[in-house]
């Protein structure tokens, strides 16, 4: 594969699903022009069979279509049949995944039970990495592969004879040794170790496939998901995904990274079921999945831009450049509220506190009887402005429609150094406007600054996080502009910490401290949720530095390997304190791993 393929989706301007290879997942059909399926995990013990099926039951009711339950063992095959017989008695029908993780056996017993086992490629037959480099020649690397093949025909087999699909779930994080000495802990390895069983499956003719490509960071989610699919299409095997930012944590941020990533995924045409993944009771999830999707209804065949089939810019991959207004040196931040988190202030007439350390914007009118302030500028909108107006020694800020970048009158405001464009939407698909703009500006001014804007009045809460999550949250992932000004019903969110949990949640501009937590499943063995919400009391104001919660040592130690710090659960409410990589701590009390990890991180920065 090349390092940047054109094509990853049908039309980067416009929401078109792809129609994928249809599943079959027990009673219930996944992708093709199938409706984008529900889906969460129990937090529970499966050995605790009652208390399984009861919330297996919540999250069905909730409105899922599948349930996910951990398998870690082979003796838990026999309470996962129990679980299956006694829901089924209940007339719940609804298809059960298993999720599976070291143990081919576990996952070749439990296909003979559920409609759907969930395989990871990094430690399924590769062994858990060390995150050591090992050295392979193409020749030993190729017998690696045929290792594998032989390993996966057992399953396969089982699969074909009892109808089972498979999720074949990659991980950032939790690649193996193999994987990251050959590609790294990167986008390519995910798509590449997800890849190399694709082919094998696909060798045996086995195509009841969902692929899915997970990370905490919502950028190196997305852009895998979109290689991924872009190999997909090079190859005409074009398989459902599995859309779901791993360990996105709990309340408002990981409502708003799940949207992010998702959100940006399903404007694409990717993704065929979901997960929100919220450490907080599993009937969350289904409640703020089913509210984010209720905003795609009726919207994925609209097309109101321009079509545009192959890219314009590279979508795999992270930029960290983007224009600077007035040397800004970071992404702007245009806003009413007054703090030192707002870069401009945007005011309708001059206040008696005005002050000269900040930059503010106000409508043309102000400013042309304000014109000596410095540190104020000019809003005017582009069908009022002409080249006589603009003056080099001043800076303005001009509105435009994306499609008036294509208006020759336009043009010679279009390519001034000394212009900031604030672009405003006409359709209901500003991402598709946005790229669209990029475009074009590009062709005409390289270095022009672009402030994006968005208007989100929703007077529920999760709709409105959902909402801004789609957009802006979706062109901030691939950097198409400078800045951004949102407009809230401030009553139900404020604008400017709305901005703020944005641009952290892309990793663009951060506030707080940031916090990877994963959802838990029936192998954690402490109070995660509990312990999450201490940690963000405890460490919020740190500003700077990556803090994971982990559920358990099966993916925690590798999906958390880019946090400075973290917590690790064990056994029997225990967990392990790390210092990147390091375990610092080994086995101590769930009510003490807080104050040792305040203790550590405080001696740090003595």
């Amino acid at each position: 594969m090349t390092d940047f393929p054109d094509r990853y989706c049908i039309d980067i301007h416009n929401r078109e699903k792809i129609p994928t290879r249809i599943v079959k997942i027990g009673n219930v059909e996944l992708g093709g022009n199938n409706p984008i399926r529900l889906q969460s995990m129990t937090n529970i013990p499966v050995e605790n069979v009652e208390a399984t099926i009861n919330q297996c039951k919540q999250i069905f009711d909730s409105g899922a279509d599948f349930v996910r339950i951990s398998v870690p063992r082979i003796m838990d095959v026999e309470f996962l049949k129990e679980v299956k017989k006694k829901l089924s008695k209940e007339n719940y029908n609804n298809p059960l995944i298993a999720d599976i993780h070291f143990n081919p056996a576990v996952a070749e017993e439990a296909a003979k039970v559920v409609e759907k086992v969930r395989i990871n490629p990094g430690n399924y037959i590769d062994k858990r990495a060390q995150f050591k480099k090992i050295e392979f020649s193409e020749t030993e690397y190729q017998l690696e592969l045929e290792k594998m093949y032989e390993k996966l025909l057992p399953l396969i087999k089982i699969c074909k004879e009892y109808g089972t699909a498979i999720r074949i779930g990659s991980n950032h994080g939790s690649l193996s040794d193999r994987i990251m000495s050959r590609y790294g802990n990167t986008v390519q390895g995910m798509v590449e170790a997800a890849w190399e069983y694709i082919q094998i499956f696909a060798a045996e003719s086995f195509f009841n496939l969902v692929i899915s490509m997970k990370a905490s960071d919502t950028a190196i989610m997305t852009r895998a998901c979109r290689l991924l699919n872009a190999k997909m299409m090079e190859n005409h095997l074009i398989l459902p995904q599995h859309l779901g930012v791993t360990e996105a944590g709990n309340e408002t941020d990981g409502r708003i990274k799940s949207a992010i990533g998702i959100g940006a995924l399903l404007s694409d045409g990717i993704g065929d079921t979901i997960r929100v993944s919220l450490t907080e009771n599993p009937v969350n999830e289904i409640i703020f999945a089913k509210k984010f999707l209720e905003l795609y209804n009726n919207r994925l065949f609209k097309f109101q831009v321009v079509s545009q089939i192959t890219n314009t810019y590279n979508p795999y991959k992270h930029s960290s450049k983007y224009p600077n207004i007035l040397n800004c040196n970071r992404f702007a931040i245009i806003s009413r509220h007054d703090t030192e988190n707002t870069d401009f202030v945007f005011i309708e007439k001059i206040p008696e506190n005005f002050s000269a350390h900040k930059n503010y914007i106000t409508p043309y009118a102000t400013w042309k009887g304000n014109k000596k302030l410095k540190n104020l500028f000019p809003l005017i909108d582009i069908v009022d402005l002409n080249i006589s107006k603009l003056k080099s020694e001043y800076f303005y800020f001009v509105k435009i429609r994306s499609f008036d970048v294509l208006k020759r009158e336009f043009y010679e405001i279009l390519s001034q150094p000394n212009v900031c464009f604030v672009l405003e939407f006409l359709t209901e698909n500003p991402l598709g406007e946005t790229r669209y703009f990029y475009k074009e500006i590009s062709k005409i001014n390289k270095k022009a600054s672009v402030i994006i804007t968005q208007k989100i009045l929703n007077t529920d809460y999760e709709k409105a996080i959902a909402e801004a999550g789609i957009f802006p949250g979706g062109a901030l992932i691939d950097i198409l502009a400078s800045g951004i000004w949102i407009e809230t019903n401030e009553k139900v969110i404020n604008s400017l910490e709305l901005s703020l949990q944005l641009l952290q949640a892309t990793g663009i501009r951060y506030s707080k401290a940031e916090f990877i937590s994963c959802p838990g499943c029936g192998r954690t063995e402490y109070n995660l949720e509990e312990l999450t919400k201490k940690a963000k009391e405890a460490f919020s104001e740190y500003k700077g530095i990556k803090i994971a919660i982990m559920g358990c040592i099966v993916n925690g130690p590798g999906e958390m390997a880019d946090a400075n710090y973290g917590i690790v659960g064990a056994t029997n409410n225990k967990v392990h304190v790390y210092k990147g990589k390091e375990v610092v701590y080994k086995n101590i009390e769930e009510d003490k791993a807080i104050s040792l990890l305040k203790q550590l991180i405080d001696n740090d920065k003595i």
